[in-house]
């Protein structure tokens, strides 16, 4: 299923964005050969197309949302991600990025099972991040749940960039929801990501200290993003 414009503006309106707020209305449609969700794929190692509309204010406030087919459950093959936040520049290279996130998924009447809200807070100094996620009822199961990660970025050509980044998962109740034997693991990504022809093309390799079967295995990814800015 894609997402249309014809679907996501009213969830933009719902949340405060006005019709003539839309001269700052960006969309991008990527195409990636696996979804990768913290080094975890969700399409069972199959492509997936990514679309997303985002508004952002130019005091920083902003609103958007962001979509990809998945096959992760049975008969769950859609996810539809809403979300908000504020981000400003702190000045000295330190900026600060803080929201809320919703994720839903559709495919069957039991698929909204799955669907919980997320807060975040970034952190950045330069090309050094900081992120940090938690959810209350992760993925509907009922535990709590939160991600830190480390990222930097090295620009080694022009249109040319090196990401490393590593993330710790941790499950607060692993009655709920079971990642590894201690409720946690950590993924780490190299990824090079490079500007051509108008699109932004990564190639990228992940994995996981997970010991669960089939979940975190190392996995190499290709992908193209194509963003188009509205008037």
């Amino acid at each position: 299923m894609r997402i249309t414009k014809q679907f996501v503006l009213p969830g933009l309106f719902m949340l405060g964005v006005s019709p003539t707020a839309l001269a700052n209305l960006s969309s991008t449609v990527t195409l990636s050969s696996n979804y990768l969700f913290n080094g975890i794929t969700l399409t069972e190692d199959d492509p997936a197309l990514q679309p997303s509309l985002d508004w952002v204010s130019d005091s920083g406030w902003y609103v958007g949302s962001w979509g990809s087919n998945v096959s992760f459950v049975e008969n769950t093959d859609l996810e539809v991600d809403f979300y908000t936040g504020y981000y400003t520049d702190l000045g000295r290279n330190w900026a600060l990025d803080l929201g809320i996130a919703h994720y839903t998924y559709y495919g069957s009447s039991d698929s909204s099972a799955f669907d919980y809200p997320e807060a975040y807070i970034k952190v950045s100094y330069g090309d050094t991040k900081l992120s940090y996620w938690y959810a209350k009822d992760y993925f509907g199961a009922g535990g709590g749940h939160y991600i830190v990660m480390l990222s930097q970025n090295f620009q080694l050509t022009e249109g040319m960039t090196l990401m490393l980044s590593a993330d710790r998962s941790t499950s607060t109740d692993t009655n709920k929801f079971l990642r590894d034997n201690d409720g946690t693991y950590h993924h780490w990504r190299v990824a090079l990501i490079s500007e051509w022809l108008g699109a932004k093309w990564t190639a990228a390799f992940d994995d996981t200290d997970l010991e669960l079967d089939d979940l975190g295995e190392p996995t190499f990814s290709l992908s193209v993003a194509k963003t188009f800015n509205w008037l």
